[in-house]
């Protein structure tokens, strides 16, 4: 079988790419797709065998929060399906390959993607980067003494100009210097994450403005002989002072006629558990988050670099099959990260080099497990600390 990647000529052709997708995951195929906000349309392929559409993939443009308040461009893979007649016959392989030599051509350092099967994508040298905590929470739990918080307001839209996002924005941008794992909003992006008329948004306002927000959204489960009774679903809660978060989380928490509140998708450092007086009030399960891999080791290396110490220069022996030019021993210290001689400290595999480019790649783990192998005593640990983050990495915008 052939495979021959075309990319989508426009918005005619979102009918052909939504047929494939929707087959792929069992849906019913739509007859007609409105442009999103969202879409790029040069980064919108279809897998073509002989003239049949047998497979999509698409990518976003972001860059990616890192550890030291830095970003890296990065390439969000979306979209991707193969239609249930053409699997394990090589569509998926081709496509993959075709993107990452699209990220590597438009100097995108890394790539990252939400996994809908975990097996999947470590084949092509994706690494698991972060990781998503889901917590049910019990309403009206109450906080430890101490903790202060205020009252908070909605966030009005206006005939004119809608929501105003540019709070939200603001309030997000700031974040992304504080954890890694944030990828960059544009217009577009916010205008879809805000056009769902089901979330209400709350903001908080510290001394400067604006420092936190919340979506929610709350799902009626009927009348209990108590009365009614409803979810509240937190959408997205983000807060640049501890305050501003304290509050957030009280007004969900106190919510009227709630049952339970969910919140998904929180870091797996989320501070909600440590408020609590009874820290069994917020069940938390832990799921995979963002999946992240090398596109130009190089460049993603040097973006990581600063946080090296002075005295720190590693050699790392990295294994990539599918991006050879990432392969081989690269030294790294303060500032650069070059082509190696000599010997190397550490070898690894490019998979298991992204799950800790944000700083939670469990090091020694990873070396239990027998995937890193450390030949210089110290080796590991040292790698460990310069790549390490203070604040846990988070992903929460689903693409």
């Amino acid at each position: 079988m052939s495979v021959i990647i075309r990319t989508l000529s426009g918005p005619d052709e979102l009918v052909l790419f939504d047929r494939v997708r929707a087959l792929a995951f069992g849906h019913t195929p739509r007859r007609s797709v409105k442009p999103g906000a969202t879409m790029e349309f040069d980064r919108m392929h279809v897998a073509f065998d002989g003239g049949e559409a047998v497979g999509t993939a698409a990518a976003a443009s972001f860059d990616l929060s890192l550890p030291d308040g830095s970003q890296t461009p990065c390439g969000g893979i979306r979209w991707v399906s193969t239609l249930p007649t053409h699997r394990r016959r090589g569509v998926l392989s081709t496509m993959v390959r075709h993107q990452l030599d699209e990220f590597r051509e438009r100097g995108e350092t890394v790539a990252a993607l939400w996994a809908s099967q975990a097996t999947v994508y470590s084949r092509y040298g994706f690494g698991l980067a972060t990781t998503s905590i889901d917590s049910t929470v019990t309403p009206q739990a109450p906080f430890l003494p101490g903790i202060e918080h205020d009252a908070i307001n909605y966030l009005h839209e206006t005939a004119e100009h809608g929501l105003p996002t540019e709070s939200l924005a603001s309030v997000y941008a700031q974040m992304r210097v504080q954890r890694p794992g944030l990828v960059s909003r544009s217009t577009g992006w916010w205008r879809h994450l805000t056009s769902d008329p089901a979330t209400q948004w709350v903001v908080h306002e510290g001394r400067n403005g604006i420092d936190g927000y919340l979506g929610y959204q709350t799902e009626a489960e009927g009348w209990l002989d108590s009365g009614p009774s409803h979810r509240l679903h937190v959408v997205e809660l983000v807060a640049t002072a501890a305050r501003a978060e304290a509050s957030l989380w009280r007004f969900a928490l106190d919510f009227d006629l709630t049952s339970t509140v969910i919140a998904k998708r929180r870091p797996i450092d989320d501070a909600l558990p440590w408020m609590l007086t009874n820290i069994r009030q917020a069940q938390r399960v832990a799921r995979d988050g963002l999946w992240l891999r090398i596109v130009d080791l190089a460049a993603a290396l040097t973006a990581r670099s600063s946080q090296f110490p002075a005295d720190t220069e590693l050699r790392i022996r990295v294994t990539d099959e599918l991006c050879p030019w990432n392969a081989g021993t690269w030294s790294v210290g303060p500032g650069a990260c070059t082509r190696g001689t000599g010997s190397p400290n550490l070898t690894l595999d490019t998979a298991d080099l992204a799950t800790c480019y944000l700083g939670a790649g469990p090091l020694s783990a990873l070396a239990h497990a027998g995937r890193v192998t450390e030949h210089t005593p110290g080796a590991l640990d040292r790698l460990a600390a310069a790549l390490g983050s203070s604040r846990a990495p988070w992903a929460i915008t689903w693409f």
